[in-house]
């Protein structure tokens, strides 16, 4: 009997400890009070015997369950035929249950199952073989105290089970999430990174016909040798912030893509605003562009960042809003450029926050330090986009990029 214990799980303490204390309580019964029981026979140490015997699988209710019960209930069985009558409820109808209900709780269905069986088995016999249960009222009472908790228990299961799989699944769709947002502002960054190094060689490209036409002009002894210098010097300070930019968003494994190649035109910026539009008013939506405070211009990266933030903005309305106008303001002030773009839809762009629109505008804006609040407006009509970008001190004008929308 030992050697079958010692092959089984190791009890939790817990469960140790309720074990040890219905032990406890059946010993001081059956020693105690064995000579006032007129109906109990058999020698007291044989009594003290079997129900400790009947008490020690409640260590392991978790760690084995089905055979916790189904050792119990052999025991059970045992009790008539050696002591001539039933174990007390106490020190044997309680354990029952609680060893039938743990069963219900940690075994799958199946065991769980069995396990009440095994249960219901024992119930029966004991009823059967005792004059005062052999009836149906009494065994139905006691049917109930044995399956109510077995279904407690089995129900709690359940639904910690359910509630596990949900959260699961919660953790599951909320990575999957996480890795699409990561996809795609990897995505954006690259696009970024590409789009700044088309700029910077093109401004590199620049600086070196410039200085190409000083030092030409310096052999002429042209007295405006100086006008190409400082224009290739003002482009030598764009490119390294650009530069500074582009080294942010380029990752540790992605290099300049076509780096060897000609330099690419410069890229769109808000000078070419309304040939951004005009296609998005063919399509059906009408714009209204606006512009408040005095128009400053933008270095080439910054207006390439402003141009970029309306057209994804108009692009996410005409998927997405369903608008049949939108509005872009461009708000200057002398230390921001603030564009907000908003329209009359009833329905905005996903808000899983996946969508490559809405994660570039967020990585341009960062970029330059600039923040973006997308939402609908106060009064809960439409989608507006505002992003606000913060400008670079003042420079010539002959040094940056057309900065006003021109027709």
């Amino acid at each position: 009997m030992i050697a079958i214990f010692r092959r089984l799980p190791r009890p939790p303490a817990t469960d140790v400890a309720i074990a040890a204390a219905f032990v406890a309580i059946g010993q001081a019964i059956h020693w105690g009070q064995l000579d006032g029981q007129v109906t109990w026979s058999a020698s007291r140490p044989l009594n003290a015997t079997m129900n400790l015997l009947f008490l020690v699988p409640l260590a392991w209710r978790r760690r084995a369950p089905l055979a916790a019960v189904s050792f119990a209930v052999a025991v059970y069985l045992l009790t008539m035929p050696v002591l001539g009558h039933d174990i007390t409820f106490l020190t044997g109808g309680v354990p029952l249950i609680l060893m039938t209900a743990s069963a219900a709780y940690c075994c799958p269905r199946p065991r769980a199952v069995l396990a009440a069986i095994v249960g219901v088995l024992g119930l029966a016999a004991a009823s059967l073989s005792t004059p005062e249960l052999n009836h149906w009222d009494a065994f139905a009472w006691n049917l109930g105290f044995l399956l109510v908790p077995w279904l407690g228990a089995r129900g709690i299961r359940v639904r910690e089970r359910r509630a596990a799989a949900l959260a699961t699944e919660l953790a599951e769709e909320r990575a999957a999430r996480d890795a699409a947002r990561r996809e795609a502002a990897a995505a954006e960054r690259a696009h970024i990174a590409r789009e700044l190094h088309d700029i910077v060689a093109h401004s590199v490209s620049m600086m070196v016909i410039q200085v190409g036409a000083a030092r030409m002009r310096l052999q002429l002894g042209d007295a405006e040798a100086e006008t190409p210098l400082l224009d290739a010097e003002e482009a030598g300070r764009q490119t390294l912030d650009d530069l500074r930019r582009l080294l942010g968003v380029l990752r540790a494994d992605e290099g300049l893509a076509g780096a060897g190649a000609h330099p690419a035109p410069p890229q769109p910026g808000l000078a070419r605003l309304e040939t951004l539009i005009g296609p998005v008013r063919e399509a059906g939506l009408d714009v209204d562009v606006q512009i408040a405070g005095d128009p400053v211009a933008l270095p080439a990266g910054l207006d390439l960042t402003a141009y970029r933030i309306v057209q994804e903005s108009l692009t996410n309305t005409l998927k997405h809003s369903g608008a049949g106008t939108a509005t872009v303001r461009l708000t200057y002030t002398p230390t921001t450029l603030s564009i907000e773009v908003g329209d009359d839809g009833v329905v905005g762009p996903p808000s899983d926050g996946t969508g490559h629109g809405l994660v570039g505008i967020g990585e341009r804006v960062a970029l330059y330090g600039g923040t973006v609040t997308v939402g609908r407006d106060e009064h809960g009509a439409g989608w507006h986009v505002r992003t606000e970008l913060p400008l670079p001190p003042p420079a010539d004008d002959r040094h940056a990029a057309a900065a006003v929308p021109t027709s």
